[in-house]
């Protein structure tokens, strides 16, 4: 258990104006961007830099590498298998979520990610949920007249293990849903996309290293749902697409210990001292015609995703105590996305401590974790309560 999605961040005073503006919205011929600048997903994945495209399995892998669900804890050694994952995160002490330059007191956003899967033999699915939702301040200023952004993200993927080649492959597809809403919950409005997500991760047997890699298409949603005129829809003129851009991730994990890393063993826990180190380099495609979502509170254009973004994302894992203390630390660049608006670095970290052993279908050790991501004007915490694997 551990763990998927961010890209809106806060708005700012009803003066205020973003760091760099295109002019007000005057018609629809404009889409939003959501985009996924910050480490989203479980509190390993979190403290560990974002870099998991190769280590994180499971669902919460899942979010990251659709092969995850058919790569095995080393310690699964039976016919069939389950997981799932549940993680909350906050972002509530940012000043600017998602890098526009923009600045709050406090954004408000907050992210719950889950999933489900199941494997049996070398065949295994999963799905996955994350959402979420970040309050839009608009000018006039006045807490009934308060916006609030969410994202939906859907996810089912099929995997399966290859034996002959220490392979892992799986495809699926993802929905996104992206909805504006008022203070009293009305629906301002909401547009939904379906794209294709595939990845592959090598675990070459009684080797130390993992490789990994994963694609998303580009989600485009194009259908407005709205109960009012787009042209004209409580004062706001409504874009007419909201798209996700595509990704490339490749990603590489490697493992000290006393013994080698990808074998199945025979114990239900695997103690030891160890240390892992990982890393990803992730590729953001560009959104044509798309702009922030905290502008357009504003009624203002402002464009995002011009160019294509890079970030490059390391962290490193020691268990130090074994079967009782695993300590995580990270970095990673995040991109510029915005105009005018470079990129900054972050800082994870994150602790996981047993704390508990009980039967349930066999022995099995609960664990509390914490972790951290800070950055420039950027503070991300989250707390998470599962199986210690």
């Amino acid at each position: 258990m551990g763990r998927v999605a961010v890209w809106v961040g806060a708005l700012t005073l009803a003066t205020a104006l973003p760091a760099h503006a295109d002019g007000p919205i005057t018609n629809r011929d404009y889409a939003i961007d959501i985009y996924e600048g910050v480490a989203i997903g479980d509190t390993r994945f979190v403290a560990m830099g974002g870099a998991g495209a190769a280590l994180i399995i499971g669902t919460a892998g899942t979010l990251v590498n659709p092969s995850a669900p058919a790569v095995r804890e080393t310690t699964d050694t039976g016919r069939w298998s389950w997981d799932y994952h549940i993680d909350y995160l906050s972002g509530t002490y940012s000043t600017d979520y998602d890098n526009n330059g923009i600045l709050v007191k406090s954004s408000g956003a907050q992210l719950v990610t889950s999933g489900l899967g199941l494997r049996i033999g070398n065949w295994a699915s999963a799905f996955t949920v994350s959402g979420q939702e970040t309050p839009i301040v608009n000018p006039t200023e006045t807490d009934d007249d308060d916006l609030y952004a969410s994202a939906l993200r859907l996810r089912y993927v099929l995997s399966k293990w290859i034996p002959s080649l220490d392979v892992a492959v799986g495809v699926g597809i993802q929905n996104v849903t992206f909805s504006v809403d008022t203070n009293d919950g009305d629906t301002l409005f909401s547009i939904n996309g379906t794209g294709f997500v595939g990845g592959f991760t090598w675990v070459p047997r009684m080797e130390n290293f993992r490789v990994a890699g994963a694609i998303e298409s580009k989600t485009l949603g194009t259908e407005v749902e709205s109960t009012c005129d787009p042209e004209n829809c409580m004062g706001y003129i409504l874009p007419r697409n909201v798209v996700s851009p595509a990704r490339v991730i490749g990603g590489f994990a490697y493992r000290h210990a006393k013994t080698q890393w990808n074998q199945l063993v025979p114990t239900k826990f695997r103690d030891e001292h160890s240390l892992t180190v990982t890393t990803d380099v992730l590729v953001t495609g560009s959104s044509p015609n798309a702009f922030g979502i905290e502008a357009f509170g504003l009624q203002q254009l402002q464009r995002s995703g011009r160019h294509s973004a890079l970030s490059v994302r390391i962290g490193a894992e020691v268990e130090a105590v074994p079967g009782r203390l695993r300590l995580r630390t990270g970095s990673y660049w995040e991109p510029e996305r915005f105009v005018d608006q470079g990129g900054r670095l972050h800082f994870t970290f994150g602790v996981e401590l047993r704390v508990f052993e009980f039967w349930l279908i066999g022995t099995r050790r609960g664990r509390l974790s914490f972790t951290g991501d800070v950055a420039s004007r950027y503070r991300n915490v989250a707390m998470s309560v599962g199986f210690w694997h």
